[in-house]
């Protein structure tokens, strides 16, 4: 949180003492209510804790500027934004009322009390609030397309059409309305239209799942089940098939004969929409903030969009990780959405160092939601943390799981399979995965470098583990990892000046990494340099090297590189 942040602008003559806020600021009217400097104070600091992404001190201090400058609309804009952003709907929507009785026309404020109106089926004062056109493109596009599903929920379809035929923006916006227009086509009706949008979108990139989901829909409820069938498993196999999500729920509601259930409301096809724009257009651009009010949006309208809160709460997890880990929490098990959701939470535990929870959080993935995704993803976690004895069974069921044709496209369960077997000291079963891995992908660096890398530390094969790992250095020049595996190479051979060079070389790429910075030490030790050496394998020590490593290490510190055995 925002503390002790202290803001001093002496040569402005503005202030006269220092602000000071805290996580939990008190007001503070040292300069009079309608003091310039408290003003500017308030503003600076809301600006600050803009740049930091404290969102709630950035709600704060704009608020509070924006009070005491009432007559500023681009401060009011500023004030209403963040106080949206900080996630506080009711308090945004009571400050958009008292924005726009000063500055009616306000597009934000307006925006956001029209997707209140809409979100509760008042169209009518939905469609007042939308009905006001403004300068600011993102306001004007995010009220369009809450605005043509508005009027399409009143029945005036010919209004909606024209919102949509109207929306500006780049050429992303165009494609996005000719799917909505073809969302809203009756499915008694020509379909041919529709499906020439939907193929616009999908040769533009435009919200592919959506549309992909859009068109089974459509087509599925005009009474043709099949082709909505084909239609879908042909997006499957080109996307790597679904094991989970609305794709494979939709696939398993026709292979049973029947016409997709799913109807959208209004507010659903339009909290989609925005959804949609939050991250395939605004994000892609870097603009976050706008992202965010569209999610945000979007929630307002549909409150069980899933995928909208997996895509804010990816959005936010960096700098407000509790707010994110309540929203993946927040979707519900039996959601197309549950095992990213499920998957997601795991991940901000582990970001905590709070293993234990979320090993938990996996292995309940994997028993709720048995699929090649979770144990995928639990395997993973337990060779990351070095459990490389329980990692390969799942990664033994993996590799026995695909076929041959599924291994050509993805050799990672094959590979990660070979590091548990050469940790588990099951070498010819290592090399094997290995050399598997290179007959399918000769130029797989990471295979290149971990076979390489093992001869040379068992001190076989040295003259083809060197050529591979040189050729390993060729495909990734700015892997510390790899460019050390050549290091050391050229130390097990005994060129220490070679060995020098590159394990330096392999500090700077991964400046962190416990391993490289022990054999830089090794390789100092070997040319003499033996104060140098220690200070290295002292750092490496502050760097969470295993227990194995930490141990070896230590002895080498006490008794000098001769008294490990492995060196």
């Amino acid at each position: 949180m925002f503390k002790n942040f202290i803001l001093t602008v002496s040569s402005l003559a503005l202030l006269g003492a220092c602000a000071t806020t805290t996580s939990a600021p008190a007001e503070d009217n040292r300069y009079g209510a309608g003091s310039d400097a408290q003003l500017f104070a308030d503003y600076l600091i809301g600006s600050y804790t803009n740049e930091i992404e404290d969102a709630a001190n950035r709600a704060e201090y704009y608020g509070r500027a924006y009070q005491r400058d009432k007559d500023n609309m681009a401060l009011a804009r500023r004030a209403v934004t963040a106080s949206f952003t900080a996630g506080d709907v009711e308090k945004t929507q009571d400050l958009s009322r008292k924005i726009l009785k000063d500055h009616p026309d306000e597009p934000m404020s307006r925006a956001i009390l029209g997707a209140e109106a809409f979100a509760a089926g008042n169209y009518k004062k939905a469609n007042d609030y939308f009905g006001s056109e403004t300068s600011d493109i993102t306001v004007q596009i995010l009220m369009d397309l809450m605005g043509a599903w508005s009027e399409a929920a009143t029945g005036d379809m010919e209004a909606a059409q024209l919102r949509l035929d109207d929306l500006g923006g780049a050429a992303y916006f165009q494609v996005l309305s000719r799917v909505m227009q073809a969302n809203m086509t009756d499915p008694e009706g020509d379909l041919t239209k529709a499906g020439i949008s939907y193929d616009l979108a999908d040769a533009a990139g435009v919200a592919v799942t959506e549309v992909a989901l859009s068109r089974a829909r459509l087509v599925s409820r005009s009474g043709e089940i099949e082709t909505a069938l084909e239609g879908l498993k042909a997006f499957d196999d080109a996307n790597g098939n679904f094991e989970s999500g609305p794709v494979r729920r939709y696939m398993d509601q026709l292979e049973a004969g029947q016409a997709i259930s799913e109807s959208l409301t209004p507010q659903q096809e339009a909290s989609w929409a925005l959804t949609e724009a939050a991250y395939g257009f605004f994000l892609r651009n870097r603009a976050r903030d706008a992202a965010e009010v569209y999610i945000r949006t979007a929630l307002t309208l549909d409150p069980n969009n899933d995928k909208a809160k997996i895509w804010l709460a990816a959005l936010i997890e960096d700098s407000r990780q509790d707010e994110a880990l309540e929203l993946f929490r927040s979707v519900p098990g039996d959601s197309p959405y549950a095992v990213s959701a499920r998957l997601s939470e795991a991940n901000i535990f582990f970001d905590r160092e709070e293993d234990s929870k979320a090993m938990e959080i996996l292995e309940a993935a994997n028993r709720d939601y048995p699929s090649f995704m979770t144990r995928e993803a639990l395997g993973r976690a337990r060779l990351i943390r070095e459990n490389y004895k329980d990692a390969l069974p799942i990664y033994d069921a993996l590799v026995k799981s695909m076929s041959e044709e599924e291994l050509k496209n993805d050799t990672q369960p094959l590979y990660f399979r070979g590091i548990c077997y050469e940790r588990e000291k099951r070498w010819d079963e290592a090399v094997a995965d290995f050399q598997r891995v290179l007959e399918i992908e000769p130029d797989n660096p990471d295979a290149l470098n971990y076979l390489g890398y093992t001869w040379v530390d068992r001190g076989e094969n040295l003259t083809e583990a060197f050529n591979m790992i040189e050729k390993a250095v060729e495909l990734e020049p700015r892997s510390g990892a790899i460019v050390d595996s050549l290091g050391w190479a050229h130390y097990k051979l005994g060129r220490y000046s070679e060995a020098r060079k590159n394990l330096e070389k392999a500090v700077e790429l991964s400046p962190n990494s416990a391993t490289i910075i022990d054999h830089l030490g090794d390789v100092y030790w070997k040319l003499g340099r033996f104060r140098e050496a220690g200070y290295q394998w002292e750092r490496a020590l502050e760097y969470d090297p295993t227990d194995e490593e930490r141990d070896v290490i230590e002895r080498k510190l006490r008794d000098g590189l001769a008294a490990t055995v492995s060196n």
